[in-house]
């Protein structure tokens, strides 16, 4: 003979499970994600991932909704870098480098992969996602966006992560044939003029 569980069990509605990072499928596909995010019981941290409302959008969980995406051999670079140290709007595409001699990565979609040499003191470890830290990241950013979105970032690590840009554009003039050197002194020279630094 089956027994059945009493039927005020089954109609019980159960507690869900929801970590720190919320997916559609988390919560019953892309309809039920986009109203948690309309009523704002949910934030979102990127494409695709969210947090619940009462946990704190921090680079730890900012570092957490990308680690899928950032193969083993690659560092979290440019602006996305800057987006994970300091917040901000999320940028369009996961810009990912890897070093020379190394494969490039699987083509996916949103992430965007570059070869380039990174010294081991220029990465940090967040959330166990390695990412550029502020002096290499404010070097890419001003060599690698337009003006004014560099001047934006910038100034997130200037405020978010203390970064004295006196000390990146003397970092800049010591590294022999950089890309976008030029573009980089004007956007560094505009900061550090608004700053008072003299030119």
């Amino acid at each position: 003979m089956t027994v059945y569980p009493p039927l005020d069990r089954l109609l019980a509605p159960r507690d869900t499970e929801v970590g720190l990072l919320v997916r559609p499928a988390d919560v019953g596909g892309a309809g039920a994600y986009q109203e948690l995010l309309r009523r704002g019981s949910l934030v979102a941290v990127r494409d695709g991932v969210a947090a619940p409302a009462r946990v704190p959008v921090t680079p730890t969980l900012r570092a957490l909704a990308v680690r899928d995406d950032v193969p083993p051999s690659c560092v979290v670079a440019g602006a996305s870098a800057a987006w994970v140290l300091c917040g901000g709007p999320p940028p369009p595409r996961l810009e990912v480098v890897y070093p020379p001699g190394a494969h490039r990565p699987a083509p996916r979609h949103g992430r965007v992969p570059r070869q380039a040499a990174l010294l081991a003191s220029e990465t940090e470890l967040v959330a166990g996602v390695r990412v550029t830290d502020p002096r290499r990241t404010a070097l890419d950013v001003a060599s690698r966006c337009d003006a004014d979105h560099a001047a934006t970032l910038l100034g997130r690590l200037r405020d978010a992560r203390g970064l004295d840009l006196a000390a990146v554009s003397r970092a800049l003039e010591l590294r022999y044939r950089w890309a976008g050197r030029d573009r980089a002194r004007i956007v560094l020279a505009r900061l550090l003029a608004a700053e008072g630094h003299p030119g």
